[in-house]
């Protein structure tokens, strides 16, 4: 069974269709094909029915599919180590797969990923934004090495978490607006108020949420997918909203937001996740010993497997 057919194999089970995954892979169709008939040769077994047009995964396939990508990261993983076994972090070939919310990848995470480039120079790596829930999917099922999530804690039986730094929320506003002048804003305060809110499932929601209903107040929102779009839009005089310093340190900086003197300070984790299963590899331990350089106010902590 070769890792090539394997590796097309995951795309194609994940795609279930032929076209769109030769198109992934770069490949003609005619060699995803001949990759998948390789397979289902090598293993005695069809790994796909046709239905008309659509295409199905057969019991095989879909058992197959429980074990693919495990395959094919513990085959990366055994590259790397047999690569990196000579303390030679310029040889470490392969591809780290890495996911963070929205907030960190834009604002905390590329300076530690440009120096793992630098110390590993011929790593790919492939980054993106993740909500909490797409994160933890794909870290359970194998898809992502890494992750990086902004909570107030973490828990999961697949995952171990390492909390690297803390990250305080900013209830900011416009430098206009009424509540700027004053010397002590509380939750209550916001009665009256539109809060821009980020969508639910984020850890700065559901702060906002829990203020909100300890308070017993029910101000008017609105609600957005992106960081970017909440600070334009207080920026623009058209609420208050609750957001990661870092996201603002800029804006603030620039006398483009204030920051209210808001009675609560909540406080969240930068946490590193790992699949509890995955065996740390020379580029996963010096992500983990960069971001803690690089967010020097990380507390001294173990990992916590939960």
């Amino acid at each position: 069974m070769e890792l090539k057919h394997l590796s097309t194999f995951v795309v194609v089970a994940q795609r279930l269709n032929f076209t769109g995954a030769a198109q992934e892979l770069g490949y003609v169709q005619s060699s995803v094909t001949a990759h998948i008939k390789a397979l289902e040769r090598d293993l005695g077994v069809p790994l796909f029915d046709r239905l008309g047009r659509r295409v199905v995964l057969t019991d095989a396939g879909r058992e197959l599919r429980n074990h693919a990508q495990n395959l094919l990261n513990y085959a990366e993983q055994a590259v790397e180590a047999v690569q990196g076994a000579g303390g030679d972090p310029g040889r470490v070939r392969g591809t780290l797969r890495i996911a963070a919310p929205e907030s960190l990848c834009a604002h905390r995470l590329p300076p530690v990923l440009r120096a793992l480039k630098n110390s590993f120079p011929l790593l790919q790596v492939s980054f993106g934004a993740a909500s909490r829930t797409s994160l933890m999917a794909s870290l359970s099922e194998g898809y992502l090495d890494a992750g990086f999530l902004l909570e107030e804690e973490v828990s999961g039986p697949m995952v171990t978490a390492d909390r690297l730094a803390e990250e305080e929320l900013r209830l900011v506003a416009g430098p206009e607006h009424h509540l700027a002048r004053k010397k002590v804003v509380r939750t209550v305060d916001l009665a009256e108020e539109t809060l821009l809110l980020i969508e639910k499932g984020c850890a700065q929601r559901e702060v906002m949420d829990r203020e909100l209903k300890q308070a017993a107040i029910r101000p008017a929102t609105m609600e957005f997918v992106s960081t970017e779009a909440v600070k334009r839009c207080a920026e623009a005089g058209l609420g208050v909203a609750l957001l990661p310093r870092t996201t603002v340190a800029d804006e603030i900086g620039r006398g483009k937001l204030t920051a209210l003197p808001w009675t609560s300070r909540p406080v969240l984790g930068v946490y590193f996740v790992l699949h509890k299963d995955r065996q740390p590899t020379a580029a996963l331990a010096a992500l983990t010993a960069l971001a803690r350089a690089e967010w020097s106010d990380a507390p001294a902590t173990r990992p916590r497997a939960r």
